[in-house]
């Protein structure tokens, strides 16, 4: 069930880009509804299914208020599932992103494109978002242990924190 707020929300979106020949790679928008509220949670997903229907990959998201924002999303389509990264510098922002993830998964499940990955972080989303690799994973236990790895000059990457031996 969609509410009138998260329609009106869609048809925006979709008179904004109906001009546009070329497919959108990113936008900016606005969600009207406040930040952690029900409506807020069906603005935002709303906004991410018609982005990934459409092929945008990210988007600025302005919020209310304006102190909590805004929020940047990076949204990619493999396989025919979907996967969703926000960045958002407001602790609070970031505490309704992932109270909405469960939401948010549904939402994309009946649109037909399962959510296959999400994640909130306080920096903006990379161009690409990408998996450790087990002999990356390696090289950080070992930096982490002191052994020979680290002690070879090897960057090891935890998180979102760069190891440099």
């Amino acid at each position: 069930m969609t509410d009138p707020q998260s329609a009106a929300a869609a048809a925006r979106l979709a008179s904004a880009t109906a001009a546009s020949p070329n497919p959108l790679t990113f936008m900016k928008s606005e969600l009207h509804a406040s930040v952690g509220t029900a409506p807020w949670v069906d603005e935002l997903g709303s906004h991410l299914t018609w982005m990934a229907s459409r092929g945008v990959e990210s988007a600025s998201l302005q919020v209310s208020p304006p102190d909590l924002g805004p929020i940047e999303a990076r949204i990619s389509v493999h396989g025919g599932a979907a996967s969703v990264w926000f960045g958002a510098a407001h602790p609070d922002t970031r505490a309704a992103l992932e109270q909405a993830l469960p939401r948010l998964r549904a939402m994309f499940a009946t649109q037909g494109l399962p959510l296959a990955d999400s994640g909130v972080f306080r920096e903006p989303p990379r161009q690409a978002q990408s998996r450790p690799t087990s002999a990356s994973s390696a090289s950080s236990i070992a930096a982490l242990a002191g052994t020979p790895a680290a002690a070879s000059g090897e960057t090891a990457r935890l998180g979102l924190v760069d190891l440099y031996a």
